[in-house]
């Protein structure tokens, strides 16, 4: 049987993605979401998770969007002088990681505080897997906490079969964008592999000023919405031997 965790990326974003992502899990085929704890809306979000009794939800690790947990004062070399992240953390120099360990555990920390059991760790913009040093800040949290990570780009899963990491066999990230379609989702689903667990990334939502104002990526995450919780999509899965799970089950 192939295996699919349908996960959706930045929970409390904004209050549009947050009940957009909410509405695709009870309403389409998404199984997972990930929080942004300095997202604009993350408060109401978890609020309104815990009304839903939907529990699976990680933590979007974020070092490129947005304001940090912690002062600026305590991690200078991952923000800007105003106390903002960079836009690309990739292109910033002499990163302090012992810094990005502080801010992360910050983040992790702060969902916990709102009365969520994560189930696993990401990053937004996958920021933290450009680097063996940013994974191994990730990979020393995820044992702390016990919690898989998200393996973004696939030639990186030894390294995380060589430090025990809990993670999928398999990770689509081009259901984005201009990949956004009931056509390109069942093609991925068709190439899924028996016996293997495999992590599909999405940004559902509705759209709202927030969102706009926010990211660049916004209009076309409603089109993912209408697409995660299409009839044809449920019926795909439900004739083609496909098991929809969470992190907890891998």
């Amino acid at each position: 049987m192939k295996k699919v965790i349908i996960n959706a990326d930045d929970f409390g974003l904004t209050k549009g993605v947050s009940l957009g992502i909410l509405d695709s899990m009870e309403k389409g085929v998404v199984t997972e979401t990930t929080a942004m704890a300095n997202g604009l809306y993350i408060k109401e979000a978890i609020e309104e998770a815990k009304v839903r009794g939907i529990k699976n939800i990680g933590v979007h690790l974020t070092l490129t969007w947005g304001k940090p947990i912690l002062p600026k004062e305590e991690i200078k070399s991952i923000v800007s002088e105003e106390g903002n992240f960079h836009r690309r953390i990739d292109l910033v120099k002499n990163i302090n990681y012992e810094e990005v360990k502080k801010e992360f555990k910050a983040q992790i920390e702060k969902i916990i505080s709102m009365g969520i059991v994560p189930t696993h760790l990401d990053g937004h913009h996958h920021a933290f897997a450009f680097t063996n040093e940013g994974l191994d800040v990730v990979f020393e949290l995820a044992k702390e906490y016990n919690l898989p990570v998200r393996c973004p780009f696939i030639e990186n899963l030894n390294y995380f079969k060589d430090n025990n990491i809990k993670t999928t066999d398999d990770m689509c990230i081009d259901f984005y964008n201009e990949g956004v379609s009931e056509d390109y989702l069942i093609k991925v689903l068709e190439n899924a592999k028996d016996g293997q667990v495999l992590e599909i990334m999405c940004h559902p939502a509705y759209v709202d000023e927030d969102l706009i104002n926010a990211t660049s990526y916004n209009k076309h995450r409603a089109e993912e919405f209408r697409v995660l919780t299409s009839e044809k999509i449920k019926t795909y899965i439900n004739e083609n031997n496909i098991e929809l799970i969470g992190f907890n089950e891998i």
